[in-house]
């Protein structure tokens, strides 16, 4: 491998889940974060966007959307997607445009990177429309998640979040044999199966599968923006149940690990991301 960047998903979802993420990036280990735009002033991503050697990302999101006009994207998730009618596709092109360009607007890119929210840009209808849009918008990076299932420890087959991520994993690596990803500039995408659960094993246990890879980046994701009751009201039930979650709290301390701030450095040196 040749670069790490320690991603956190999620910025912009709301004050407390983003101010946490940017703690992460200044005294933390940090150095790569995907943004949703739907949700806060301006200020909140000035302050990302000041914030030196930090790769941003457009968090592209269609199934956390409040929107007073359209019931049809008020109550989207990602098999909904999967199956949408026809007609009703149009409304979500119009929709990943108005977040590309909103994204472009607020930090200046010259170029693009784009993610998705629960993974919607692994979806083969979205992700040939998002490719579609590469030339308009210099779009140079789609998410893949392709990650390779390794050994799993003892205990992993006791959690619940393990064995739906081992799911959502076989889903995503079959929509792979539907997508054209030539042309796209690709980092190796790892994180998923210990979505929800990450620690300091988890994260060595997984690096060190792909110690060996050369000439490649790869992204490693962790969740460390969590909110609290005092924010209750800005989410539907399940949502506010995962951003609020124990876990995030222990991904958000895992981000300020000194072993993982070595590594990186070790990795990383002193490059500009």
């Amino acid at each position: 491998m040749n670069k790490i960047y320690f991603h956190a998903d999620d910025f912009g979802r709301s004050r407390q889940i983003s101010s946490n993420i940017i703690n992460c990036i200044k005294k933390g280990n940090i150095n790569s974060v995907s943004v949703m735009v739907s949700y806060l002033p301006n200020i909140y991503h000035i302050k990302l966007k000041n914030i030196k050697n930090v790769n941003i990302k457009l968090h592209l999101n269609l199934t956390e959307l409040h929107h007073k006009k359209s019931k049809i994207l008020n109550n989207l998730n990602f098999f909904k997607l999967i199956f949408l009618k026809e007609r009703n596709k149009k409304i979500i092109f119009k929709e990943i445009e108005l977040q590309i360009r909103k994204f472009i607007s607020l930090y200046k890119v010259k170029s693009l990177q784009i993610d998705g929210h629960e993974h919607i840009q692994m979806i083969p209808w979205i992700f040939n429309y998002i490719k579609n849009l590469k030339k308009k918008y210099k779009i140079t990076e789609i998410r893949i998640s392709n990650e390779k299932l390794l050994m799993p420890r003892i205990n992993d087959f006791y959690k619940i979040n393990y064995l739906r991520n081992i799911i959502a994993c076989l889903t995503l690596k079959f929509f792979n044999i539907f997508l054209d990803q030539s042309l796209l500039e690709k980092k190796k995408f790892i994180g998923l199966v210990y979505t929800g659960h990450q620690n300091e094993d988890t994260i060595f246990k997984t690096i060190n599968f792909y110690k060996n890879t050369k000439n490649t980046a790869i992204e490693l994701l962790v969740h460390p923006g969590f909110t609290d009751k005092k924010e209750r009201i800005l989410f539907k039930k399940k949502y506010f149940k995962f951003y609020s979650h124990s876990n995030r709290k222990q991904e958000y301390e895992l981000c300020f690990s000194n072993k993982i701030k070595i590594f990186l450095k070790k990795i990383n040196g002193n490059q500009i991301l």
